[in-house]
């Protein structure tokens, strides 16, 4: 008997190098969000400049808490994406000059230069002139890569936001911190009294050293009336805010009237936090700040202010700032010691020369080439996935498309990208054919046959969505989906058997390995497929069947945000880029595979939202992020490890785990942490312990509540209820065998609606599977 099962495969497995080919870089990211571990350094293309860009060979970087948060999963995509650096690591950097694009008077190759891009932390980077500055004379690389972020900020909501005035009070909060300290400098420039809040009395003495006169406790609410005494109830002009939670409305109550607020925090943006209004009938302004989405969103005011700030530094009247150095290959240390809240000033992560480098096989690939004197078909091209596919082949080298749709070019979107594929020399027939009907489709080959060069590569990416429960699905809504996948496929089948085609691609869906509650029939159509590109590789035809996750910039779920936040409930992980995509689909054809799926997903959240994941077909894939065995070979191991053990020594099980766990996340050794002291006097802080939960869920393979480890409990209570859900998994695996020889009972006596015989039934009793009895427990 055959079964299904589903495999990870590799299509070369990542080497570790130490020397780059120069046409690549270096760039930081990580496997998986949520611990620090997961961060690496990864080979990736360079991308030349293009009109109004420069390419920078990365010097020092920048490290801004908005990084620490993002990798350790606390920022959504929604938080990222619609900056200027928008979901990669790295917003502020300096180096030198290496390319230049064209339309660029300003700079040449050389230049030192401090700036704002994508993905700063990485060996080279191509960004935007206006975002780009020149490093004054007489400083470092590193002083440097402390001013974009941090002052831009500071001076984008304190001067064009705020107008802070000669003599106003200004409450700066986290004063010790980065924006802190260049509000700090803008504040005395401007005449302003400045009022500072910081969370340790380390950092006080720092501020007092720096001559702040009122320096205040951001780590207890009574700051508020501190100011208040200090002022006479008068209050300040300007907040400057960086806490969260009730420490807001105490900020509100120290403004005066026609004060401002700037907001400089995200948690409660996106945790939707509530505040009243009753201050705000004062001429209380409040102001959001994302110095990040400003750059993307009015790149011109950016480029103005950011020109305003730089003159200060020229004049002398601001300065780069305090910082402490981490070379890159202890980038983990330094996104750490900010997690620690342990930072005075900026963190800059400097590159080094020699540096262990990931190289995927994406990167190391050959350039994937195409036939320009050969054609290549794509139906469902005019739009979505399909146009960018389109886009790919002439990328690749192509020279002449047949793009296929029901309604042809008719839309003004379809018609513009086919203008801009012809001006790239390539030669594109948009076609108004319906792949379901056979003549007409066997009239296009005719065409291509006739007209164009051979037809050397076919992609199906024709689709049609009806989503419904099966209750309410009838031959219509089943047909329409049906039949541009499975109809259309089998007559491109039919139409290129005798063809000698260099590729023969079918997109399919990832959902197909596991279903998707609503989409029967689309998954249905996939797997048909799937099934097609087998039955083309026995008759000695070419095919593969790419099963595609869900992409994030391109096609249905991109234009349906609800639909793709819906999927992404239920099963994690992050998307894929159109351009991630086709990167794939390149080393896809080259290892010259039938059916692969393409999908980065997180088991857990997979498991609990489609139970049916936890199928033994599924058994080989693993954990997301490529951890060895995964969620369930984990569980298996720890319940393994605690099968015969006692309550008392699943207890010291469990504890010596955790804290092994604490002492990675608290970078101190375990038997220093006290068993009945609350985390927090530990001094674990809220990032550290979402790092802390994600480690829990990961070890010993729970779904583990995060109020469990944020509510300031001790090692002993947290390793207690560890040990307490590990119990109760356990029995539920008696309980479903139970369960089982119940329903096999229950049978035997329903059947036939006889009722058999009390030996018939004890035999019957006799013979059933027991689970086997742990004394040891008690039971």
């Amino acid at each position: 008997r055959y079964g299904m099962r589903l495999e990870r495969i590799s299509l070369d497995a990542p080497e570790r190098v130490t020397r780059m080919d120069p046409g690549h870089r270096t760039r930081l990211d990580f496997s998986t969000p949520g611990r620090l571990t997961n961060l690496g350094w990864y080979a990736d293309r360079r991308q030349a400049p293009e009109s109004g860009e420069i390419e920078i060979r990365i010097r020092a970087t920048g490290l801004n808490f908005r990084d620490v948060m993002y990798t350790m999963g606390m920022l959504s995509d929604e938080a990222v994406e619609d900056g200027f650096a928008g979901a990669t690591l790295g917003l502020e950097c300096s180096g030198d000059v290496v390319e230049v694009g064209p339309d660029v008077p300003d700079f040449k190759v050389g230049d030192s230069v401090m700036c704002f891009a994508r993905a700063c932390f990485a060996s080279h980077v191509t960004t935007r002139t206006t975002a780009v500055a020149r490093i004054p004379k007489g400083w470092t690389y590193e002083e440097a890569a402390t001013v974009p972020g941090v002052f831009f900020t500071a001076y984008y909501a304190l001067d064009h936001l705020a107008g802070l005035q000669e003599g106003e009070k200004v409450l700066i909060h986290g004063a010790a911190g980065g924006v802190g300290l260049a509000a700090i400098q803008f504040a005395r420039y401007r005449g302003a009294e400045i009022f500072a809040t910081a969370g340790s009395e380390q950092k006080r003495d720092f501020l007092r050293l720096l001559g702040v006169e009122h320096i205040l406790d951001s780590r207890s609410l009574a700051f508020a009336d501190e100011i208040l005494d200090i002022t006479d109830g008068d209050g300040v002009d300007v907040v400057l805010n960086s806490i969260s939670g009730e420490a807001v409305s105490k900020n509100l109550a120290v403004l005066k009237p026609f004060g401002r607020f700037l907001e400089l925090g995200k948690r409660d943006f996106y945790e939707n936090a509530k505040i009243g209004l009753r201050p705000f009938r004062n001429n209380i302004t409040y102001f959001g700040i994302d110095a990040d989405q400003l750059m993307m969103r009015r790149s011109d005011l950016a480029g103005r202010l950011f020109r305003e700030m730089m003159e200060l530094f020229e004049q002398g009247a601001l300065r780069p700032l305090a910082h402490r150095v981490f070379p890159s290959s202890r980038v983990a240390d330094a996104f750490r010691h900010m997690q620690q809240s342990l930072q005075i000033g900026k963190i800059i992560v400097v590159n080094e020369g020699s540096l262990e480098v990931i190289r995927e096989a994406s990167a190391a690939t050959a350039e994937f080439e195409l036939d320009p004197q050969a054609s290549y078909l794509v139906t469902g091209g005019l739009g979505g996935f399909g146009l960018a596919t389109a886009r790919w082949l002439v990328a690749r080298g192509a020279r002449s498309l047949v793009l296929v749709g029901r309604s042809g070019a008719a839309t003004p979107a379809a018609r513009e990208a086919v203008a801009e594929l012809e001006a790239v020399g390539a030669r594109v027939e948009a076609c108004r054919v319906d792949v379901t009907c056979l003549d007409n489709l066997r009239e296009l080959f005719l065409r291509i046959g006739r007209d164009l060069p051979p037809l050397k590569g076919v992609i199906h990416a024709a689709m049609v969505l009806e989503d419904r429960l099966v209750r309410n699905l009838d031959r219509d809504r089943l047909r329409r989906v049906l039949a541009p996948k499975i109809q259309g496929a089998w007559n491109l089948h039919e139409l290129t058997r005798d063809l000698s085609l260099d590729f023969f691609v079918l997109y399919s869906s990832a959902t197909t390995t596991f279903g998707n509650p609503g989409q029967a029939n689309y998954v249905a159509a996939n797997l048909y497929l799937e099934s097609l590109a087998q039955h083309r590789r026995g008759l000695g035809l070419p095919a593969l069947a790419v099963g595609w996750g869900p992409l994030s910039d391109v096609g249905f779920l991109a234009e349906n945000e609800k639909v793709r936040e819906a999927l992404a409930a239920r099963i994690g992980g992050k998307e894929l880029s159109s351009a991630q995509a086709l990167l794939q689909l390149e080393r896809l054809l080259e290892a010259d595979r039938t059916g692969v799926a393409v999908v980065d997903l997180d088991w857990r959240k997979l498991k609990k939202s489609m139970p049916g994941t936890r199928s033994i077909r599924f058994s080989g894939l693993g954990g997301r992020g490529g951890d060895e065995g995964g969620d369930q070979a984990m569980e298996e191991d720890i319940q393994t490890l605690i099968a015969d053990l006692s309550e008392g020594e699943v207890l010291e099980t469990v504890t010596g785990l955790l804290l092994g766990q604490m002492s990675t996340v608290l970078r101190m050794p375990a038997e220093k942490i006290g068993g009945n002291a609350s985390i927090y006097d530990l001094g674990m802080d809220s990032l550290m312990a979402v790092e802390l939960h994600t480690a829990i869920e990961d070890r010993f393979g729970i779904s583990f509540p995060v109020t469990a480890v944020t509510e300031g409990a001790t090692a002993a209570q947290i390793a207690g209820r560890i040990a307490s859900q590990l119990s109760d998994n356990g029995h539920r695996g008696e309980d479903s065998q139970r369960d089982e020889q119940l329903e096999a009972v229950t049978a035997l006596i329903t059947r036939h609606g006889e009722s058999p015989s009390l030996d018939e039934v004890e035999e019957f009793v006799d013979n059933l599977p027991r689970q086997p009895q742990r004394t040891s427990r008690g039971r």
